[in-house]
């Protein structure tokens, strides 16, 4: 089975990338739904699953961060995409352990994530 295409990234990014460059620990995932007042607002909170209209798998970091990976819905198909980028994702932390960055690299990746053209809207 093939790792569905991430929606929460940004286009490119891959989950070796990011398991390695936040020195990714571990993976939640959270019931969600949204609370949005117009159509282009985007804020969502974390709730009970009965209530919930997605779920949103996070990377934790070694610093405590989530940093959202991928949106699912509700559905059978929803969660085998779930499955699919939990185990790429545990597969990535792994590798990822292997070879952990120095605190110059993780410096180094935070500045460049801080000017990248892609992050700023």
């Amino acid at each position: 089975m093939t790792t569905p295409a991430l929606n929460c990234l940004c286009e490119g990014e891959t989950l070796d990338v990011l398991a390695r460059r936040e020195c990714a620990i571990g993976f939640d995932l959270r019931f969600c739904r949204s609370v949005a007042v117009s159509e282009h607002d985007r804020d969502t909170i974390t709730c009970d699953p009965p209530e919930a209209e997605f779920a949103t798998l996070y990377a934790l970091t070694d610093l405590g961060e989530a940093i959202a990976i991928h949106d699912a819905d509700l559905t059978s198909a929803g969660a085998d995409a779930v499955a699919a980028v939990a185990r790429a994702l545990f597969v990535a932390m792994v590798n990822a352990r292997r070879d952990p960055p120095d605190a110059a690299q993780r410096f180094e990746a935070e500045q460049a994530a801080l000017i990248d053209h892609h992050r700023i809207e």
